[in-house]
C-alpha cells in the first residue's frame, strides 16, 4: 500500500509579513498530482497542520477545501495529529462525524493507546503533548505505577510502553509522533534545526531517543522541516513542504512516499517540491544587489554591504518580494561612525535615534523628528 507521509504545513504561516497561503496552494495541487500519478491510498499529515493555535478564517477555509479534496474527490484516507503549532482542541472539533468520511484526526490524547486501523494497517496516534499535561491528565496511573514524567523523553517511553502491550505484530504497525527525535550516539544540540521551528523545551529536554519506535514498521514523524531519516531508515522526518524561512534556503523539499506491505519497506524520497518562489539570499553592495540575474518576484534576504538612504524604497523598484533586508557594514568602516561606552552618553538621544534609522536606510520627516524629540524629553527631562 502506498502511503503520502507529510507534515508541517503550517497553513496560514506568514514569512517576514508576507502570506504564504498562496504557496501552500500551489504545494496542495501538486499533491493532487502526486495522489493521481503514484496510486496513493493514505495521506499522514504528523503534525502543525496550522502554523497558530488560533488560525485565521482564510486559513481554516484552506484546511477544509484541502481535506475535502483529498477524501471526496481523491478518494484517499487521510490520518493527521497535532504539532506544538496547534490547537488540540479545535482539530478535534467533529472529529468522530469526519471518521466516517475517511478523515481520522486527533488534536489531544483521549486515551493513553490512540489507534485506527485502515485495511492491514494499524496507526498510532501521538500528537504533541508536553510532559506538565501528561502528567496531569494521567497522575492517576503514573502514580500507581511510580513513574515520574519530567521530559519528552520520559513521556515518550511511557505512552509507547503503553501501545506496545496492545501491538498486534502479524498487522502493519505505523506510529505518528510530532517531536524532536534522535538517534542513538546523537548530539541534540548538533543536529540542524531550521529557524521557524518553535523548541519544545530548554535545557536540552525536548530530546526524544529513537529506540521507542523501532518496534514500529514506519514512524512518520513532524516537527524538524528537513525531509530526512533519523537514524533508522524506517523513522524519519517528511519536512516541511515549503521554505519557511531562509535557513531552509538551501534545502530539497521533497514528497516522502512508503510503499509498505508486512516484511516489505520501500521507501521513495526523490520527489521533489517546486516551489512556487525562490528563496534567495544577496550581498553586496546596492549596485551589485540591483544587477543580480534572479527572477523579479523572487523571496529575498538582502544585506548591503554599505549604508544607504531609503534603501527599502530604492531596491522594491526592483524586487516585489523582500522579506528581509540587513546593513553589514565592513568593520573598518562601522568604526569611523560608532562612539565608544565612555562618550555614547554625550549624545542627543534624538541624534543617536535619526544615526540608527539613517543605517537603516530610513530617513525621519520633519514632522517624525519633532515627535521624536517631544518623546525623548518625556523619557529622560530633556536632552541629553
Amino acid at each position: 500500500m502506498k502511503i503520502l507521509h507529510l507534515g508541517d504545513l503550517h497553513i496560514g504561516k506568514k514569512v517576514n509579513g508576507y502570506s504564504m497561503m498562496e504557496d501552500q496552494k500551489y504545494i496542495f495541487e501538486q499533491i493532487y498530482r502526486l495522489i493521481e500519478d503514484k496510486k496513493i491510498k493514505i495521506v499522514l499529515i504528523a503534525g502543525d497542520i496550522y502554523d497558530r493555535s488560533i488560525p485565521s478564517e482564510e486559513a481554516t477555509e484552506l484546511l477544509d477545501e484541502f481535506f475535502s479534496n483529498l477524501i471526496n474527490e481523491y478518494r484517499v484516507k487521510v490520518v493527521a495529529i497535532s504539532g506544538n503549532h496547534d490547537s488540540s482542541k479545535r482539530l478535534d472539533f467533529s472529529s468522530k462525524i469526519l471518521e466516517k468520511q475517511g478523515l481520522y484526526i486527533l488534536g489531544e490524547y483521549k486515551k493513553l493507546v490512540n489507534k485506527i486501523s485502515i485495511d492491514s494497517i494499524d496507526f498510532y496516534l501521538m500528537p504533541y503533548i508536553d510532559p506538565s499535561t501528561l502528567r496531569r491528565r494521567y497522575k492517576d496511573i503514573l502514580e500507581e505505577k511510580k513513574i515520574k514524567i519530567s521530559t519528552h523523553d520520559d513521556a515518550m517511553k511511557f505512552l509507547t510502553d503503553e501501545i506496545k502491550k496492545d501491538m498486534d505484530k502479524d498487522r502493519i504497525n505505523i506510529a505518528l509522533y510530532h517531536g524532536f527525535v534522535v538517534g542513538k550516539n546523537e548530539d541534540p544540540e548538533k543536529i540542524e534545526k531550521e529557524d521557524s521551528v518553535k523548541v519544545l523545551s530548554v535545557g536540552g529536554k525536548e530530546a526524544v531517543k529513537e529506540d521507542y519506535f523501532l518496534d514500529f514498521d514506519y514512524t512518520a514523524l513532524g516537527h524538524l522541516h528537513r525531509c530526512r531519516k533519523v537514524k533508522s531508515e524506517k523513522v524519519r522526518y517528511s519536512g516541511s513542504p515549503i521554505k519557511y524561512s531562509f535557513s531552509e534556503k538551501n534545502q530539497d523539499k521533497k514528497f516522502l512516499i512508503i510503499d509498505i506491505d508486512k516484511n516489505k519497506l520501500n521507501i521513495d524520497d526523490r520527489n521533489i517540491i517546486k516551489q512556487k518562489y525562490k528563496m534567495v539570499e544577496l550581498t553586496g553592495t546596492l549596485d551589485e544587489v540591483l544587477k543580480a540575474d534572479i527572477p523579479k518576484d523572487t523571496y529575498l534576504k538582502i544585506i548591503l554591504t554599505e549604508q544607504t538612504l531609503d534603501a527599502m524604497n530604492k531596491l522594491r523598484v526592483e524586487y516585489s518580494q523582500i522579506m528581509e533586508l540587513q546593513i553589514n557594514i565592513a568593520t573598518e568602516k562601522a568604526i569611523k561612525r560608532r562612539y565608544t561606552s565612555q562618550n555614547i552618553n554625550k549624545k542627543n538621544p534624538a541624534i543617536l535615534f535619526k544615526e540608527l534609522a539613517e543605517s537603516v536606510g530610513v530617513i525621519l520627516e520633519e514632522e517624525e523628528n519633532k515627535i521624536l524629540e517631544k518623546v525623548i524629553d518625556g523619557l529622560v527631562g530633556g536632552k541629553g
